[in-house]
């Protein structure tokens, strides 16, 4: 503080950065907090004929948040988890991503080119 009593102009632009940090926190706070109660609020469906029908009657053909139950065959072997014993999983999608270093001869500048190569 000055003699005057009065905060300084560092004192200001601190209180303002905090402030700023803070809010910018706070607002990602309430998105998470929404994506989660979301999730807590997902409509569950189980596997078969009403799956079908439930997707086609959704606006672009999706459920933003489900629970999807029932029992998959696996093509080829199930995964074991490393942690919790007599569980079994199978991968609905394998993607597999390359990243590759380019140059560009005419910028002189090295970018990364992206290839996606997906697999049901």
């Amino acid at each position: 503080m000055e003699s005057g009593g009065r905060p300084s102009l560092g004192q200001f632009i601190l209180l303002g950065t905090s402030s700023v940090v803070t809010a910018v926190l706070y607002s990602v706070y309430r998105q998470k907090a929404r994506v989660a109660q979301e999730l807590k609020g997902a409509k569950k469906i189980h596997l078969g004929e009403d799956l079908k029908s439930i997707l086609s009657e959704a606006p672009g053909k999706c459920v933003p948040y489900a629970v999807i139950e029932g029992a998959v065959r696996s093509v080829k072997e199930t995964l074991n988890s490393q942690f919790v014993e007599n569980c079994k999983g199978v991968i609905q999608r394998l993607t597999l991503q390359e990243h590759k270093m380019v140059w560009n001869r005419t910028t002189h500048l090295w970018y990364v080119s992206f290839y996606t190569n997906r697999k049901p």
